[in-house]
């Protein structure tokens, strides 16, 4: 293939590094390509290059899911989810737990690609059905020194709110988190300065 031809090729496909595809209405039904700005990059940088252990990362790891649902917000109507599965009813911007461990993992996967993981490992997502008829999949962190795998679920909180990152020994028991938790405008501001 001539040179010429090979750089128009590279120029039509997506930048990979610079855009997520994310998925909501149950099931991944539908799907969205996310351009994530320079700006939110640096910010993701900063954040996760602050974490100096294993805990400290998986704090990051949680600003950065919140970080990259918001700028995901910005051209998708997922802004519109709520924790669980019946208090969004038909909202369009609705997600399923299908839906968030897809986009989590996505999420992980791009932190990962940039090597800004450097304590945990991406996993592919675990599922669990404790009671028969509660099927429920996570996205997986997994801590490489001490091998243990972290559930960074984000299904049971509404949009805006930081995801569950609890043991995933844990997590398969059913776990489930507190019912109350601090209001969306709070939880979407980290200790280390708002997300972009």
């Amino acid at each position: 293939m001539p040179l010429a031809a090979l750089l128009l090729l590279l120029l039509a496909l997506p930048c990979w590094a610079d855009t997520l595809n994310i998925c909501y209405h149950y099931r991944c039904s539908r799907h969205a390509n996310v351009e994530i700005p320079d700006e939110a990059e640096q910010w993701l940088a900063r954040r996760m290059a602050q974490a100096d252990d294993a805990a400290g990362e998986r704090a990051a790891v949680s600003d950065a899911v919140t970080a990259l649902y918001s700028v995901a917000a910005r051209d998708t109507p997922i802004w519109q989810d709520r924790g669980g599965n019946f208090r969004d009813g038909p909202a369009e911007g609705r997600m399923d737990c299908v839906d968030h461990s897809s986009n989590v993992t996505a999420f992980l996967r791009y932190l990962q690609a940039h090597g800004w993981l450097r304590f945990h490992g991406v996993k592919e997502a675990a599922w669990r059905a404790p009671r028969i008829l509660d099927l429920h999949f996570t996205a997986v962190l997994h801590d490489n020194a001490a091998g243990q795998d972290w559930a960074v679920d984000s299904w049971f909180k509404d949009f805006g709110e930081p995801p569950v990152v609890v043991p995933l020994s844990i997590w398969m028991t059913g776990y489930e988190p507190p019912a109350a938790s601090p209001p969306a405008e709070q939880a979407s501001k980290s200790k280390e300065g708002s997300s972009p």
